[in-house]
């Protein structure tokens, strides 16, 4: 049962502290580095969600020993490989390609399946290079419910589009260590080659930095090819950094609001490629005080007009920023959006639908959005399309009109269950 939510409005400016849930994509790399890694593994932050709670699922029916304490989890390997297995992956989008890479290096059958709005995302480009590579895969038309027996024999060099999506290569990046036979010999590197235009870097990045905090060795050759040496994890102790994305809304609603925020776990020493989106508010006239573990926005007397940006590099932080420009002065417009087609539902076209809804007029290209800069919001409720990035970046529109309804405020448990609690605590 789906309950709706009215956002109440901001009404006066806020001074608060927000302890960030834990980094999504930093804790599913290291659950994922943990199902094949030999001993045990102790991760610290892990968020309390629904996507990392559905990996953690995954890994235990993949054979490895899970433990969690609050947001502690222990995970002892490596994995079963030999026996067939179904995995549920929910809602999540990175879990399934993570699991994907996983299931190649198993003989037994690995099922994957999930929630109606995962299995409509596609998953071909990484079950062409799968099936090219000795794995039988069955799916329906690149997309869940998978059936994959390995294991993968790659050649020395693998070819996989990164112009959909950058988690493809982030579940290869993931596995190539453990690729160490072709045809009975043993050979030190596994080298990947990005074909097409490669969005979302950043996350790539972070994949590289999980991995060296792992003892692998891995590292970008040139702009589409990266080498990772041979090797096996090691076992040990982790933290998770506060969550980037989750930050960038935090960010929008003190600068918008002429307010003060601290995030006490998410400071100038992270990878995620989103932190950069308090640079763009730094554009608007935000102040930004970056520490090396806690970061400090505050908002501007005046908000300065937003530039022409390019958001390829940061797909997520896009939504929040395209739901802040119809509050600017002069709209704005936003470019490198084509990989939003591709998320839990279609980021550029569906919030396009919904400003329609609160009286705000937007124009789309494929990659593109132009907003116009809102008159008087109409009261509206707000259909998330089970996406739960539409209601937290849609919450900054809300904090203005203190007339939009959320059509379920439960979504935004798939990622960051408390987000209404730390909203409440700006109001």
């Amino acid at each position: 049962m789906t309950t709706s939510y009215l956002i109440p409005a901001i009404e006066r400016p806020f001074q608060a502290s927000i302890t960030l849930p834990g980094s999504k994509s930093i804790a599913l790399r290291q659950l994922a580095i943990a199902a094949v890694t030999e001993g045990e593994t102790r991760i610290r932050g892990v968020p309390p969600c629904d996507d990392a709670d559905a990996m953690l699922d995954c890994v235990a029916k993949l054979g490895a020993r899970v433990e969690q304490t609050g947001t502690e989890v222990v995970v002892v390997g490596p994995m079963n490989y030999d026996r067939d297995v179904v995995l549920n992956a929910r809602m999540s989008g990175a879990s399934t390609r993570l699991l994907l890479g996983l299931a190649a290096l198993r003989e037994g059958r690995t099922t994957i399946d999930g929630h109606s709005s995962l299995r409509a995302r596609t998953n071909a480009p990484l079950l062409d290079v799968l099936a090219q590579h000795g794995c039988k895969v069955k799916s329906t038309e690149g997309c869940l419910p998978v059936t994959i027996q390995g294991p993968i024999h790659p050649p020395t060099q693998m070819h996989i589009d990164g112009s959909l999506s950058s988690q493809y290569v982030t579940a290869l990046l993931v596995t190539a260590p453990l690729l160490a036979q072709t045809q009975g010999r043993l050979r030190h590197t596994q080298t990947i080659v990005i074909d097409g235009d490669l969005v979302s870097r950043p996350y790539i990045d972070i994949t590289l930095n999980e991995m060296a905090k792992r003892g692998i060795q891995a590292h970008w050759v040139d702009e589409q090819t990266l080498e990772v040496t041979r090797g096996a994890y090691t076992p040990g102790s982790v933290q998770v950094e506060g969550d980037a994305t989750a930050a960038t809304y935090f960010a929008a609603l003190a600068t918008l609001h002429k307010s003060e925020v601290t995030l006490t776990n998410l400071g100038a020493d992270s990878k995620q490629g989103d932190y950069g989106f308090l640079s763009i508010m730094e554009q608007l006239g935000a102040t930004v005080t970056r520490e090396a573990d806690a970061t400090l926005i505050r908002g501007p007397e005046q908000i300065q007009p937003l530039p022409v940006l390019d958001m390829t590099e940061m797909p997520d932080a896009a939504l929040t920023l395209i739901a802040l420009t119809p509050l600017l002065t002069g709209g704005g417009e936003i470019t490198g959006l084509s990989s939003l087609h591709h998320k839990e539902c279609d980021r550029l076209e569906c919030p396009a639908k919904e400003f329609g809804g609160l009286g705000i007029e937007a124009h789309t290209t494929e990659d593109s959005i132009r907003i116009e800069p809102a008159t008087a919001l109409q009261a509206h409720q707000l259909n998330t399309y089970h996406d739960h990035r539409m209601a937290m970046a849609f919450s900054i529109i809300g904090s203005v009109s203190g007339t939009l309804t959320v059509d379920d405020k439960a979504v935004v448990d798939k990622t960051y269950p408390a987000y209404w609690e730390d909203y409440a605590k700006l109001c």
